[in-house]
């Protein structure tokens, strides 16, 4: 028979292992009571299944125009182009943003009254990000960045700051460093079907201006999102 001490052991390692695999989204932030709830009233409402139907393989501009790279910027662009095995999804390592919205997969958005939820196909990979959540510029860098959300009249607009130097910005190599700061605004069509988008990049140490490329969504009624299982080729 197993003792009563060990039976409240296991249940409690039980109970921690619950909230270790419960959505970040039922948990809320750190401390806090679960943040569900409608979207805010007023508001357009985001949810549902979406994918882009500009997908990019080399990130422009939105006038058509090459990515204003500077010095820096060219030499390691060309780096990366002259050994594209480099490419961290080689590795099953994430998209990274603004990469993950011009991929051909799609993705589910979840709204609700205090965050926004994005859920990508591709390689299982989420971000979950709080309306007027301050961004700290001195939080470790990641791989989605720090975000926050807010509402510009009817536009939802993401603003990200402290990513990691490990993703690209494209399947190209397009670069970026630390430094990198982007701002995701998502414009709703009047019959709810169509998502006109715009990502403006700010870099710095790469760039020699801020720059603006678009993206546009359908809606996808009725898609399911598969099943998608990323294997590394470790012998490229």
């Amino acid at each position: 028979m197993i003792s009563k001490m060990k039976l409240g052991a296991m249940a409690a390692i039980a109970g921690l292992a619950m909230t270790a695999a419960m959505p970040a989204a039922a948990q809320g932030p750190v401390g806090g009571a679960p943040v569900f709830g409608a979207p805010k009233a007023g508001v357009p409402n985001f949810n549902g299944k979406w994918i882009n139907t500009t997908p990019q393989v080399a990130l422009k501009q939105a006038n058509g125009a090459a990515p204003p790279l500077n010095a820096a910027g060219k030499a390691l662009y060309a780096k990366h182009k002259a050994n594209m095995k480099a490419d961290p999804i080689n590795e099953c390592l994430l998209q990274g943003e603004p990469r993950l919205l011009y991929t051909k997969y799609p993705f589910l958005i979840l709204q609700y009254d205090k965050h926004v939820d994005f859920v990508h196909e591709t390689n299982h990979t989420f971000l979950i990000t709080y309306f007027g959540q301050p961004l700290d510029p001195e939080s470790d860098p990641r791989w989605l960045g720090n975000t926050t959300a807010k509402w510009e009249g009817k536009t939802l607009v993401l603003d990200g700051i402290n990513y990691n130097n490990e993703t690209w910005l494209d399947y190209t190599g397009l670069p970026h460093g630390l430094q990198l700061k982007t701002q995701e605004r998502f414009t709703l069509s009047a019959d709810g079907k169509t998502v006109n988008g715009k990502v403006i990049i700010t870099d710095p140490e790469f760039y020699t201006k801020p720059w603006t490329a678009a993206f546009t969504l359908k809606k996808q009624p009725g898609y399911t999102l598969r099943q998608f299982a990323c294997m590394a080729d470790h012998h490229m």
